[in-house]
């Protein structure tokens, strides 16, 4: 990566952000491996399978709004340190209920997502904060870069640390790592104005339920706001079976097991991070234009992963669909960072947020239960369609183009 890339960690306080999440990120690698094996073992099923992923997610679409006035509402640093602090606790939890029914696995899991839906508005509220506002889109790509960068690390060690040693091992070093990310994330300097948090306080007060439409309203009432959310919600609604469908060629098309799903997931975060470091060498202008590209070559890169025989082509097709992913996941944070005003940020990055999950939902869980029924190949193609098709709606839209 240039200089350019790497300029907000001069910032001591983005660093310090930095740290906690490349920590934290290597655990969560190894704990999802764990995690997905454990339940398809158990299981046998790609159904369930799909309910477990659905399970992640669904606390977003039923709760997520709401936490998005807390996040505005409070000290969004301590908000991230404390629900570190809870996820660590409930993931050292999960192979000890795990004895008791593959239903507390399923309960914790909502659990930790449910405290997750705090930490991730918060982080990306709270960057826009950290560096300025030409910086922004280069830490949003550092952000993603060092995301891609712990999975593979992850990765690395997950597979071979549950085939040696098994699932208990992975949960609690996944533990571990949440407790560092709450340390760094704690050493941050900066201090936030607490009478704007004052100002959404009394706001609040007024009416939970109130405030947390307002995120929905500002977005509506944007022209931007609103094109982007449409168009990104139907390609998450097609994109979300990536990950089930992913599952079900390690799993079940090659039978490749643990490493296998390794190998995949791996190709798919190299193009991941080969994608943000691309984005993040870009200049600040045009998010709108990337933001389409993106999203018209990730579909078409999926669609071929149904002409894939074997896990090897598999690998390279999902290689160059992570490379695409962030061509438009980036630029689509970006324009909601820099759209949203800034006592609404939390609102507007957790009311996204919620409506891109309920269509995850929606489309993870169905995505299992189709693959079963029709097969991996089939889906694939389907989606990576209804992918491109969301492209094409998004190209129609001139406040897109022109962002």
């Amino acid at each position: 990566m240039d200089s350019a890339s790497l300029a907000p960690l001069r910032n001591v306080d983005y660093r310090q952000l930095w740290t906690g999440q490349l920590i934290s990120v290597i655990g969560d690698k190894v704990n999802q491996i764990a995690l997905a094996i454990m339940v398809y073992s158990v299981t046998g099923s790609m159904l369930q399978m799909g309910i477990m992923l659905g399970v992640t997610v669904m606390p977003a679409a039923l709760l997520g709004i709401v936490a998005g006035v807390f996040v505005d509402r409070w000290d969004r640093r301590i908000t991230m340190v404390v629900s570190d602090i809870l996820r660590a606790g409930i993931v050292l939890a999960v192979p000890f209920v795990a004895q008791a029914g593959i239903g507390w696995v399923y309960a914790l899991s909502f659990a930790g997502a449910t405290v997750s839906l705090l930490f991730e508005p918060a982080k990306r509220s709270l960057i826009p904060d950290l560096v300025s506002k030409e910086r922004l889109r280069a830490a949003n790509s550092l952000d993603m870069a060092t995301v891609a960068i712990s999975e593979l690390v992850g990765l690395a060690f997950g597979g071979a640390l549950v085939a040696a040693m098994g699932f208990r091992m992975a949960f609690f070093l996944d533990s571990a790592t949440f407790l560092l990310s709450a340390f760094f994330i704690y050493s941050i300097a900066y201090r936030p104005d607490l009478s704007l948090f004052a100002k959404n306080v009394e706001k609040t007060s007024q009416g939970l339920i109130r405030e947390a439409t307002l995120g929905l309203r500002h977005i509506s009432e944007s022209p931007l706001l609103r094109d982007l959310m449409v168009v990104y919600a139907l390609a998450v609604t097609a994109g979300a079976a990536t990950v089930p469908i992913c599952y079900a060629l390690a799993l079940k098309t090659f039978d490749a097991g643990a490493p296998g799903l390794a190998a995949l997931d791996a190709a798919i975060t190299v193009g991941i991070l080969l994608g943000s470091i691309l984005v993040g060498r870009t200049g600040p202008e045009r998010n709108g234009i990337k933001f389409l590209w993106g999203l018209l070559l990730f579909g078409a890169a999926f669609a071929a992963v149904s002409l894939a025989d074997d896990i090897y082509i598999a690998m390279a097709v999902l290689f160059v669909a992570g490379v695409t992913n962030m061509w438009f996941l980036i630029p689509a944070t970006t324009i909601f960072q820099c759209t949203a005003h800034d006592n609404m940020r939390g609102r507007v990055m957790a009311a996204s947020t919620t409506v891109v999950r309920v269509f995850t939902v929606v489309g993870m869980v169905a995505a299992g239960a189709l693959t079963e029924r029709y097969g991996t190949s089939t889906l694939a193609a389907v989606t990576g369609v209804l992918v491109i098709g969301a492209a094409a709606l998004g190209w129609t839209r001139p406040s897109l183009r022109n962002a």
